[in-house]
C-alpha cells in the first residue's frame, strides 16, 4: 500500500501534469512491486521479529533504494527511459523512504493489539531481576514482537511471579513449550547457562539467544566474531570515523537549513505574539556548554515573565513540594514563570527552541544530540557523563525529548543520552527525527 501510495502520488505531481502521460502507462509496472517484497523478505523484514525500530529503519531503507536501484539499470538496459519519467521515480523514492516505515509503524500498531501476532518465546532465568527486567524490557518494546510464554525457572530457591507468566522448572521443559508452538528462548541467566543445558534448549526450540547486559557499552550494530574458535563481541565507536561526522555535518546543514526557511514565518509570529503579551525582549540567548566544553550561545523565544528566577526562588522556598518536583526533573509541570496564554502554548510545541536552526547552520549544535542544559542543571549530572556530553555537540531533539519528554527524571535523561552517544548512526538520528515530528505535533509529556 506504501509502495503503491508512493507511485501514485509521483505520477500526480509530475508524470501527469509536467509529461501529460497516461495513468495507465505507469499501472502496467505493478509486478515490480513483488521485487520489493523479495527484497524485504531478503533483508529479513517479514515477520522482522526481535529487530529494534533503528535497525528495521535501516533495513527498510536500504532495501528500498536498492530495489529502485535495480529498476532504474533495468530501464536503461531495455531501453526505457524515453517512456517513463527519472524525475518521477526519483519522486516515488523519495515518498516510499517516508511512507514505508510510516505505514509499517502503523500497521505494527494494529498487530500488537493482537495476542496471536507476537511470537512466543520462553524466557530462561536463575535470577529474579534478571527475569523482570526481560519481560519488563519485551512488554515496553512490542514491535520486538516477542510475547513471553513461559518463565523455565533454573534456580535453586523458588521461582518468582513475573507478570502472571507461568513458570516451569528446568530446562527439560523445552519439549513441552515446542509443543506448544514456542519455537526461541531468551536466556537471562547470572552466570553461564552450560553446554548440557543450552544443548536441552536447541533439542527442542529453533532460536536461543543469550542475554546480556552491557552497562553502558554500545548494542546497535554490534557484531560477532569467530576468533579461531573464539568468540569475539566486537564494538564500534561510530562518531570517531570521519565520514560518519561529514554524514552528520550534512545532515544538519542540508535538513536543518530547509527546516529554518519553513519556520521562519512561525518564529516571526511568535515573537510578535511574546511582545504583546509580555513586556521586554522576545528573542534571547543563553550561555551554555557545547561540543569539548566550549562555550555557545543558544537562541530561544522567551517564554517566560522577566522576573522569572526571582520567582522560582522565592517559590520553591515557600513549598516543599513544588521544590521536590523541581529537583527531581529541574521542571514544573504547573510552570508559573511562563508567559500567559503564549508561553505554554509554544513550550507544548516546542516552537521557542526553533531559533536553535541558525545555531545548527553555524555549527554549534546539531539537529540531534543531548540538550544544551543550563548549568545548574549540568551541576545534576556524574562527572562521567558530564564528560561524555561534551564529546558531541548538543543537540534540538535528542533520544529522551521522543521518548520521556519533560516527563523524564535526571537519571533517565542521562540513561537515554549515554545510550544515544554510545550508540550514534545516522539511522538513530533519521529514526529520532521522525519520531521528533510525531513528538512536537501531540504536544505529549512537553511542559
Amino acid at each position: 500500500m506504501a509502495l503503491a501510495s508512493a507511485g501514485l502520488v509521483a505520477y500526480a505531481l509530475w508524470a501527469l501534469p509536467v509529461r501529460h502521460q497516461p495513468l495507465e502507462l505507469y499501472l502496467r509496472l505493478w509486478p515490480a512491486i513483488s521485487l520489493f517484497l523479495v527484497a524485504y523478505a531478503l533483508a529479513g523484514l517479514y515477520p522482522g521479529v526481535g529487530l529494534g525500530p533503528v535497525e528495521t529503519l535501516r533495513r527498510q531503507s536500504w532495501a528500498t533504494g536498492l530495489v529502485f536501484l535495480l529498476l532504474a539499470a533495468l530501464s536503461f538496459a531495455f531501453k526505457l527511459p524515453y517512456l517513463y519519467s527519472r524525475v518521477t521515480f526519483g519522486i516515488a523514492l523519495c515518498l516510499a523512504m517516508v511512507l514505508i516505515p510510516v505505514g509499517r509503524s502503523i500497521t505494527l500498531g494494529r498487530l500488537t493489539r493482537f495476542r496471536s501476532w507476537p511470537e512466543p518465546v520462553a524466557l530462561v532465568s536463575d535470577d529474579a531481576g534478571r527475569a523482570r527486567h526481560l519481560a519488563g524490557a519485551l512488554r515496553d518494546g512490542p514491535q520486538l514482537g516477542y510475547r513471553p510464554a513461559a518463565l523455565v525457572w533454573l534456580g535453586e530457591v523458588p521461582a518468582p511471579e513475573v507478570e502472571g507468566i507461568e513458570v516451569v522448572e528446568g530446562v527439560e521443559a523445552a519439549a513441552l513449550l515446542a509443543a506448544r508452538g514456542v519455537q526461541a528462548a531468551l536466556v537471562a541467566v547470572k552466570e553461564e547457562v552450560g553446554p548440557r543445558r543450552l544443548d536441552e534448549l536447541q533439542r527442542y526450540l529453533r532460536r536461543v539467544l543469550i542475554i546480556r547486559e552491557l552497562d553502558d557499552l554500545p548494542v546497535e550494530g554490534i557484531r560477532v566474531r569467530n576468533l579461531g574458535g573464539l568468540l569475539g563481541i566486537e564494538l564500534t565507536n561510530n562518531l570517531l570515523d570521519p565520514r560518519n561526522r561529514i554524514a552528520k555535518r550534512s545532515l544538519d546543514v542540508l535538513a536543518g537549513g530547509a527546516a529554518l526557511i519553513v519556520a521562519a514565518p512561525l518564529i516571526a509570529l511568535a515573537v510578535v505574539a511574546v511582545r504583546v503579551m509580555s513586556p521586554g525582549g522576545a528573542l534571547f540567548t543563553q550561555s551554555r556548554e557545547g561540543l569539548n566544553g566550549r562555550r555557545i550561545r543558544v537562541p530561544k523565544i522567551r517564554t517566560m515573565v522577566p522576573d522569572a528566577e526571582a520567582e522560582l526562588e522565592r517559590r520553591l522556598g515557600e513549598d516543599p513540594a513544588l521544590r521536590d518536583e523541581w529537583e527531581s526533573n529541574m521542571k514544573l509541570r504547573d510552570d508559573f514563570r511562563l508567559v500567559p496564554r503564549v508561553g505554554r502554548f509554544l513550550r507544548r510545541f516546542s516552537l521557542d527552541e526553533l531559533p536553535q536552526l541558525w545555531s545548527v547552520l553555524r555549527g554549534d549544535m546539531s539537529l540531534v544530540g543531548p540538550r544544551p542544559f543550563p548549568d545548574y542543571h549540568l551541576a545534576r549530572f556524574s562527572p562521567h557523563f558530564r564528560a561524555l556530553r561534551q564529546r558531541v555537540r548538543p543537540g534540538i531533539t535528542g533520544l529522551w525529548q521522543v521518548t520521556v519528554r519533560s516527563a523524564g527524571t535526571i537519571e533517565q535523561q542521562e540513561s537515554l543520552d549515554t545510550f544515544y552517544i554510545r550508540n550514534w548512526s545516522i539511522w538513530l538520528d533519521l529514526y529520532i527525527l521522525a519520531r521528533t515530528v510525531g513528538a512536537v505535533i501531540s504536544g505529549r509529556g512537553a511542559y
